[in-house]
This record gives structure tokens, sequence and C-alpha cells, in this order.
């Protein structure tokens, strides 16, 4: 049965089936060759998967982070984020990475990071004689920080996966993170010396003053969101609705930016995207209780304890297996595949939860710049009109310095368990 499953979920991907539809097919096929299992087990599997509170996050946040990718509250971000650190060599490529992280905090996506972020940064970058690869580069491989800054949409399908706690979870990720963003900094920075691009701006107050009075109202989003969680005023869901009525105010009320024609624009947008990732929870479901009757997982727990006893090479294994994955996967879509079969692994292995958790998201987070998926790779190739193959060399530097990152995740776990332990 498991041999039929794998089989029809790989020869459909090869085929190019859309994901969720080579899951579901595998697993008709898998129940077909089974025999003593009906088929109407698929659909009640999905619909219990979603039929979940806490996902009840996830559409809130998609929405949310469409409305403010097609609104002023972004642009406001950016204008902040290049008047605090403009000053230094390459300014615009630091203002790039921190308005990511700003962002993170906010939208939860590191594909509506791309959007938002690079629509502004890119065009700017390229203005300010930045070559137009490297403004996309700097722009990909900071939006993945979106997967890890709380409240990613990633962490949220990781805690329903597993159990683990929300908050704890999101304030796991806060580290992890900001280090990433650091990493890109420091590469951009020396890569810009070198090649002596990136003249600096000088410091000015006055211009700081001004965009921190622009921002302000926009900076109280993810003050709301996260302060809300981890003072256990607001659950995530809860936290996703009160922003979201937050920022239709902003955007509606104080700004008065958003009309009909802008409301069906970003709503039918989040349509499409809640649409996919939701039906792609429900296809993974049914994937994973497969799995979990035919004991895949405690066979393969098994054996890995008793042929490979060791954390630090599993840990290892952990990041070889999504980066491969990653390769042909989005980040979301490996994370609910991997899950269900690495997780009773590194719990008998004797991994922290949320260690586990950070380090396998911070792997597949690098799906979304390595090709032939690389989502924000892709997006931010046609925001700066240079193909796909351009990108490919000055993305290099940029990657071994994320796989360092991870590294550091996988062997350094207080990165990851300081914050949430402050929590207790």
């Amino acid at each position: 049965m498991i041999t039929v499953l794998f089989v029809v979920f790989f020869a459909a991907m090869a085929l190019s089936v859309p994901v969720v539809f080579a899951l579901l097919l595998a697993c008709m096929a898998a129940l077909l060759w089974a025999g003593h299992l009906p088929g109407t087990l698929v659909p009640q599997h999905m619909v219990g998967a979603i039929d979940s509170s806490p996902l009840l996050a996830i559409p809130l946040f998609i929405v949310f982070g469409e409305m403010v990718s097609r609104s002023s509250l972004g642009p406001r971000l950016v204008d902040l984020c290049q008047s605090l650190v403009g000053w230094i060599r390459g300014g615009l490529a630091h203002a790039n990475v921190l308005a990511s992280i700003f962002f993170g905090g906010i939208s939860g996506s590191a594909t509506a990071d791309t959007v938002a972020v690079g629509s502004v940064m890119i065009p700017q970058m390229k203005k300010r004689g930045y070559p137009a690869a490297f403004s996309a580069i700097v722009t990909c491989t900071s939006s993945v920080i979106g997967n890890l800054i709380p409240p990613s949409i990633d962490l949220i399908i990781f805690a329903w996966l597993t159990g683990a706690p929300v908050d704890k979870l999101f304030a796991a990720g806060v580290l992890p993170g900001f280090l990433v963003g650091l990493a890109i900094m420091i590469v951009s920075y020396v890569i810009c010396r070198r090649q002596g691009i990136g003249e600096r701006e000088p410091f000015k107050l006055k211009t700081l003053a001004r965009t921190s009075f622009q921002a302000g109202p926009t900076m109280l989003l993810p003050v709301i969101i996260l302060g809300g969680i981890f003072t256990g005023l607001f659950t995530v869901t809860e936290s996703a609705a009160i922003a979201l009525v937050y920022g239709l105010f902003l955007t509606s009320v104080v700004y008065r930016e958003l009309d009909r024609a802008r409301v069906f624009e970003f709503m039918r947008a989040a349509m499409i995207s809640i649409g996919s990732i939701m039906l792609l929870i429900a296809a993974a479901k049914v994937f994973g209780w497969i799995l979990t009757i035919e004991q895949v997982p405690q066979n393969l727990t098994a054996f890995l304890l008793e042929h490979m006893n060791s954390k630090p090479l599993f840990a290892i294994s952990i990041i070889a297996v999504a980066l491969l994955t990653g390769c042909f996967l989005t980040p979301a879509t490996a994370l609910i595949v991997l899950t269900p079969i690495l997780h009773p692994i590194a719990m008998a292995m004797g991994f922290d939860l949320l260690h586990f958790g950070i380090l396998l998201l911070t792997a597949l987070a690098l799906g979304h710049i390595t090709p032939p998926v690389g989502l924000t790779l892709f997006i931010a190739s046609g925001l700066s009109n240079t193909p796909i193959d351009k990108l490919v060399k000055p993305l290099m530097p940029y990657l071994l310095v994320l796989l360092v990152t991870v590294l550091l995740v996988a062997f350094v776990p207080a990165l990851t368990l300081t914050l949430p332990s402050l929590l207790n």
C-alpha cells in the first residue's frame, strides 16, 4: 500500500500534476489497492482536517497580507527602514532586509513580503545604481524571514500538525529570523563594498522623525498581533481578526485608499491563496493518515534508532532532506508532507519540539530561493525583469551564508529555546 502511495505520488509529480491532486491521486490509489478501506474516508478526513479553529488564522492572515501588499502600509514601512539604515554602505539593501523583517511580523507570508517590499525597493535600488540581479537576490532571500518571524503561516501549520503551543513556537522563531536577516545584511555589505555600489546617504533626524510619524500607525500592527499572543490576551486566530479589522480601518478611514476595485483585487487574490493552501492541508492530512495506519513513522523511527542513534547526524539528515525536498515542493507543502514522518523520529531522538520545528522550517524556507520551484526567486525575477539564469551566480554567496545559519540553528539550541523559556 505504501509503495503504491509513493509511486503514484512521484509519478503524478513527474507528469506536472499539481501537488494537491498528486497527493489525492496517491491516496485514492493506495486505498483502492488495499481493498478493505472505503474511498469515502478521503473526503471525511479532508473535512475533518480543516474543521479547526486554530487554522482559521491562516485565511485571516492571508487576507491581511494581501491587503497590506496592495496599500500604502508597505511603502511607509520601507521609507522608515531606509531612514534608519540608509547611512550604512549598501543602505538600500539593508533597508530591504529590515523591511522584510517588519513585513514578516505583519503578513506571515514570504511571497507577500516579496511582492510588497520588492515592488517598492527593486525599482529604487536599480535607480540608485544597484545591479538588477543584486536587487532581486536581496529581495528574495530576505523574504524567507517571513517563514520564521511570527505570525508565520508555516509556524501555524506546524503547530496544528504537532500540537506545539503556538505562542512558544512564535517566540522560538524570532531569534533565528533576526539571525537570517543579519546574515543577509553582512553579505550585502561585503558585496557592496567590493563592487563599489550602494553609496551612503547622510543620516537625517528630520527624515527619521517624518517617516516614523507616517509609519507609526502601521508599526502598531506587529505590536497588536504579537503582544496580544504573548501576553495571553488573544489567541492566534483572534489576533489575526483584530489585526485585519485594524488594517481595514487604517486603509479605509485613516489613509482613505481602499475603494471597491482595490477591495475586489486583494480579496480575489486572497481567496485563490486560501483555497490552494486549505485544500493542500486537507489532502496532506489524508496522506499523513495513510502513513500512520501503515505505521511508517513508527517503523522508520525504530529503524533509525537502531542504526543511527545520533542527534547531530539526524539533524544533518533533516537539513539534507529539507533542502532536497525544497527544490521540488514549496515550503508549506514540504512541511505538511515531511512533518508526520520526521516528527516521531525527532521526539524519539530527544529533540525539543520547538527546536525541531524551527530547524525544519529554517531549512525548508530555503526552498523559496532554490530552483526549480523557488517562488520568491521567480517573483523577484519578474519584478526586476531579470532572467532566472542571471540570478543563479549572485545567489550563491547568500545561499551559502543561509546554510551556515541553518547549521547554527541546528547545533545552537539556545537560539531557538531562549525566548520561549522566558514565556514560562
